[in-house]
């Protein structure tokens, strides 16, 4: 027989190439970018001196941090309610029985086959005012990249098109764990299908509603693709996020410190965001 503490053991080797995974590309770059945060860094990367809150102290003065605060903000209450809203409906409608719901699934699975660069490409030739079909079709000459209000709606459209896929797939899955004895129950109680929907099967689903409501809160914070391959933060920094800009102070002007402070306002922001939606779900979100 195995002795007792070869079968205590044996999880935590299990878990240790996951856990040794996490540590060296999640954690030890976490601390180490709160040190140069912290820190004074040279264009190599060296820390040079502790300076404290300098860094939190110059970002927090600079006016290009406070409009990307506000475009990421922004970009967030537009794109959460939005994606939800599409996401979830294409998902009860590809929950009823019939060819076209077959064919709505592969629609908004396609998305998950396309490569996100490539995707982001297709929708920058498809938008472009001059060349793009959109403005064709919808007979109107909107200037995409050039207006500030249009451009932030076109990384709304792009950041729904990158997610759909996988919260389509999460809602589907969510829909058929509802009970058909319950849904048929309401219905020989006289309930149409709106009144199933919004009394039986979305609080069922509550809770794969609050968890793709924080991954696309994270997402939200966290969109830099499809503003480095769409806008570049224009026009007028209209479009530039917080994490595009942490790009351009580490990356391109090799302010390290200071791209290290704002990937810290980010993780703090995203963070005390999640918790608070963590805390909402404990109170009013029950699991079966």
């Amino acid at each position: 027989m195995r002795s007792k503490e070869s079968i205590t053991c044996k999880p935590y080797i299990m878990i240790f190439p996951a856990l040794l995974l996490a540590v060296l590309f999640s954690y030890v770059p976490f601390i180490l970018t709160f040190l140069n945060s912290v820190h004074a860094v040279s264009l190599g990367g060296k820390r040079l001196g502790f300076v404290g809150l300098a860094n939190y102290r110059r970002l927090f003065g600079n006016p290009s941090f406070h409009a990307s605060l506000s475009n990421t903000l922004r970009f967030t209450l537009f794109f959460v309610p939005t994606n939800i809203i599409i996401t979830l409906l294409a998902a009860v409608l590809s929950n009823r029985k019939g060819w076209l719901a077959n064919l709505n699934q592969i629609f908004f699975f396609l998305p998950m086959a396309v490569g996100m660069s490539s995707m982001l490409m297709i929708l920058k030739m498809m938008f472009n005012p001059t060349i793009g079909i959109i403005n064709r079709l919808i007979g109107v000459n909107i200037q995409w990249f050039n207006d500030p209000n249009a451009a932030m709606a076109l990384l709304v459209i792009a950041g729904v098109f990158l997610d759909i896929g996988f919260d389509f797939l999460l809602f589907s899955a969510a829909l058929r764990n509802v009970p058909n004895d319950l849904k048929e129950v309401a219905l020989i109680n006289g309930a149409n299908g709106f009144q199933i929907f919004r009394h039986l099967e979305l609080p069922l689903i509550a809770p794969t509603l609050i968890f793709i409501v924080v991954t696309n809160i994270k997402n939200a914070m966290l969109i830099s693709a499809p503003v480095l391959i769409l806008t570049e933060g224009g026009p007028f920094r209209s479009t530039q996020t917080l994490v595009y800009q942490m790009y351009l102070e580490g990356f391109k002007s090799g302010n390290y410190a200071l791209g290290s402070a704002i990937a810290i306002v980010v993780f703090l922001l995203t963070f005390a965001a999640l918790l608070i939606l963590l805390h909402l779900e404990r109170r009013r979100i029950y699991y079966r």
